[in-house]
């Protein structure tokens, strides 16, 4: 028998127990959600809950592990109650040459990146659309539009991301459910350490990303861009001409973010 309670709101956040996770968390819960954050080290992520409040729930989880992941959709279902948001969050990010990059650290950033974010987007939408409600939101990454040298799988990963929600978002038209995708600047949290940004601009804070989120969810956006006049300069970048992008990412230093960065 469930022990849900009625008109519970609640929210998963996977990567939750720190940095852009915990500011989602934090968001999440000022807007009267119950969330649920799954993360890798049981005691940090038990250590977030508290910090957060009464009305967050730590569950350690691997994202790789698809048993895992259906094992945490069904107890929050069955004990807290109907899944609003589900935020893919959790991510790594290695940096350095392509050809430095072992097979195992590659198969990683794949596993965590994208394949994990397919394998629970697959597990919690079917009761979403069963329920005619819900949010899908992706943390992509900027790179997923803009790849960067020395994040070369890194960037394949997170276009692929941005790919998948996209042919997903017109699968879903008509459905009351919804898939987002927020596509951060480098980001001043632990995994963001040691990197330079380029020039002319500067690293955004978990909070900022928290903020996007957020904004996603609740003007339905499909692609939020934090900042998100990043959004307008990816566009630009974009149109020129493949000699044009070298000179410019050459004048601002682009490839010391993944190329001059702190392995």
């Amino acid at each position: 028998m469930s022990d849900v309670a009625p008109g519970v709101r609640v929210a998963v956040v996977t990567g939750g127990a720190r940095g852009i996770g915990r500011a989602v968390a934090a968001e999440l819960v000022a807007r009267g959600f119950t969330v649920v954050l799954g993360d890798l080290d049981l005691e940090v992520t038990r250590t977030t809950a508290a910090a957060l409040g009464p009305d967050v729930v730590a569950r350690r989880l691997d994202v790789r592990d698809t048993v895992l992941l259906a094992r945490l959709v069904d107890e929050v279902e069955d004990e807290i109650g109907p899944i609003e948001v589900w935020v893919n969050n959790a991510g790594v990010m290695p940096t350095g040459r392509f050809t430095d990059q072992d097979a195992a650290a590659a198969d990683l950033v794949v596993d965590v990146d994208y394949r994990a974010v397919v394998h629970a987007t697959r597990l919690v939408l079917p009761r979403m659309l069963a329920r005619g409600r819900g949010v899908v939101v992706q943390v992509a990454s900027a790179t997923g539009s803009k790849p960067m040298a020395g994040l070369a799988v890194y960037s394949g990963a997170k276009a692929a991301v941005v790919g998948f929600s996209e042919a997903l978002r017109r699968e879903l038209r008509g459905t009351g459910v919804q898939v987002s995708v927020v596509l951060p600047y480098l980001a001043a949290t632990a995994m963001g350490a040691g990197i330079t940004p380029q020039r002319g601009f500067r690293a955004v804070t978990a909070e900022q990303v928290g903020r996007g989120v957020m904004w996603a969810i609740e003007r339905r956006r499909f692609a939020v861009y934090v900042p998100r006049r990043l959004g307008v300069l990816a566009r630009v970048f974009g149109s020129l001409p493949l000699r044009v992008r070298d000179a410019v990412d050459d004048v601002i230093a682009s490839d010391r973010i993944g190329l001059g960065a702190e392995r």
